[in-house]
């Protein structure tokens, strides 16, 4: 009876509709270091073309060599890249994160959540940048973010 209700129970898996209504893959998620050498704030970045993202890259690699890790990794005339940088942090500890990307009516919700150290917590001395690359489907909607 078991074994039944595991094939049912997998058919039913199996079978349902993909959701199409969002959703992304992470690229690249760390911090960047050195003093904010090159020239982020704390910002969302939405990246549509190849030449934007070579822009990025470039920008990036000044104090960075983070563009090896992204070969091949886009397809522009399908995909798109969201970046969201956190502000120069004194101290380690520190994490921004996508953790959603739906579509929401006319308009694509991307959800980021910055945390920090708990207090009394044991921090690394140094200065960091935190970040997180992620690419989506391309879309015409309207990007938000929205801050949790």
């Amino acid at each position: 009876m078991k074994t039944v209700i595991m094939i049912l129970f997998s058919f039913l898996l199996v079978g349902c509709p993909k959701n199409d209504e969002g959703g992304f893959t992470s690229l690249s998620k760390g911090s960047l270091f050195g003093n904010g050498a090159e020239g982020f704030k704390k910002e969302n970045i939405v990246i549509s073309s190849k030449e934007e993202w070579k822009s990025f890259l470039l920008k990036t690699d000044t104090t960075n060599k983070i563009s090896k890790t992204f070969e091949n990794a886009i397809d522009f005339s399908k995909e798109m890249v969201i970046v969201c940088i956190d502000k120069v942090r004194n101290s380690g500890g520190f994490s921004v994160e996508i953790i959603e990307a739906v579509k929401e009516g006319d308009t694509f919700l991307i959800k980021v959540k910055t945390e920090g150290p708990k207090p009394m917590s044991m921090v690394t001395s140094v200065i960091i940048q935190p970040y997180h690359i992620v690419k989506i489907k391309k879309t015409n909607k309207k990007i938000k973010f929205l801050e949790l």
